[in-house]
């Protein structure tokens, strides 16, 4: 698989070759840039089929030099220092990153879903990407499925609740989608959006839908599609503070 590396530090291009060579000799590195403009050209010129971005460089971020090609007809491994935004942006829209500094084992991982995919980057995940960077407002997540991608408005999701290794979404429209990850992960991705709570091992809720909670130990929640929930002892307290009483 023929790559280009766009980073504006030279010792993470380096870095990144030297483990590349290493551990994933599958991929080829046949150029290297150090800021947007020069990778715009040389992924025009070369016609890559896997790109390393960097998002954080001066006068064009990774993201808008995306955005600002014709067409992206390869595949993209974003490279971060942490930001929780950031972060929380790439999970949300089912996009691949690596944290710097980068470990072997993630890029190893990495490359091998990538290799494992069975559909390609699209528009909106760029565009949705662009607009939490930009905003730091995240709105929707895109769901892998069967079939490819599903975009999914963060408002419309009523509750998700666990399924073994999987998690269903039930939205509000009264659809319900299977998602290949535990709950655990989906709650990773989804921390940083005030209107989800975790209510107990089971289940995430969207708090703009509770109807109403029924006394108990730990008590029951009543969601706007009549579904009762258990709330965690534990979680009692921190539900109930959530919500102003009259």
């Amino acid at each position: 698989m023929k790559a280009i590396i766009i980073d504006d530090e030279q010792h993470c291009i380096k870095t990144l070759q030297w483990t590349l060579a290493q551990y994933c000799a599958e991929i080829e590195i046949i150029a290297a840039a150090s800021n947007a403009a020069s990778g715009k050209q040389l992924i025009e010129l070369h016609q890559p089929e896997l790109v390393f971005l960097d998002i954080e460089m001066p006068v064009m971020n990774g993201i808008e030099m995306i955005k600002s090609l014709d067409k992206v007809n390869f595949e993209i491994i974003f490279t971060t220092a942490y930001d929780k935004y950031a972060i929380n942006a790439f999970r949300l829209n089912a996009l691949d990153f690596l944290l710097k500094p980068i470990d072997k084992d993630y890029l190893i991982e990495a490359v091998e879903k990538l290799k494992a995919k069975n559909h390609k980057i699209e528009s909106r995940q760029i565009d949705n990407l662009y607009q939490i960077h930009k905003t730091k407002i995240i709105d929707k997540i895109a769901i892998s499925t069967s079939e490819g991608l599903q975009f999914i408005s963060l408002q419309n999701i009523i509750r998700i609740e666990a399924n073994g290794s999987y998690c269903n979404f039930y939205l509000i429209d009264g659809k319900k989608i299977l998602l290949s990850k535990k709950l655990g992960d989906v709650e990773d991705i989804l921390n940083m959006h005030e209107d989800f709570f975790r209510v107990h091992k089971s289940n995430i809720i969207n708090l703009k839908y509770v109807e109403k909670y029924i006394k108990g130990e730990g008590g029951e929640i009543q969601m706007i599609d009549k579904t009762i929930i258990g709330l965690s002892r534990s979680k009692k307290a921190e539900f109930l503070e959530l919500f102003a009483k009259v």
